[in-house]
């Protein structure tokens, strides 16, 4: 299932970019989301113009059963595999489960970029891709489960906004 989503941040696209890369964002966004129960950086390299970066991310869980059966919150926890690069304004990104079972049936991939819009305000605008590898039997649910998915996820990059924006105004335009 292929997805995009537009939002506009309160900031240049380089205020969005230093908030965006800066190491203090990290725990600033896990303070003030309230969907993330953990955000931890794992690695992030800088090479010229392209920053690296493997972050892991455990957001709350969106169901808590399957049946009888109580589904584990390691089950939504991910890794962010990405690569930033300065010069395109583009972020592309793979977002790996970390369950063993999970990854091996769940691809989320995309491009994120930065884009004035004027007025000191940036477009970020994120294009995906969720699929769900299923048995031939359960493929029916693939298409409701990437929606389910879609939508979670929208709602973690929805609720970063008022973060972002705040980040930049508290941090970003104060150094």
């Amino acid at each position: 299932m292929r997805f995009e989503t537009r939002q506009r941040i309160q900031g240049t696209v380089d205020e969005v970019e230093r908030a965006l890369l800066d190491e203090r964002y990290f725990e600033f966004l896990l303070k003030h989301h309230g969907v993330l129960l953990e955000l931890q950086p794992l690695e992030v390299k800088t090479e010229g113009d392209v920053v690296r970066r493997r972050v892991r991310y455990r957001p709350k869980p969106v169901i808590e059963s399957i049946g009888p059966k109580r589904v584990p919150p390691e089950w939504f926890a991910f890794i962010e595999s990405s690569t930033y690069d300065k010069r395109r304004k583009e972020l592309t990104f793979t977002n790996v489960p970390t369950s063993g079972t999970i990854s091996k049936m769940l691809v989320n991939t995309g491009v994120l970029k930065l884009r004035d819009i004027g007025g000191g305000q940036t477009e970020r605008t994120l294009d995906g891709e969720i699929s769900l590898k299923l048995p031939f039997l359960m493929k029916p649910l693939a298409l409701v489960g990437e929606k389910v998915i879609q939508n979670e996820g929208l709602k973690i990059l929805d609720a970063e906004v008022p973060v972002l924006n705040r980040f930049i105004t508290e941090v970003i335009r104060k150094a």
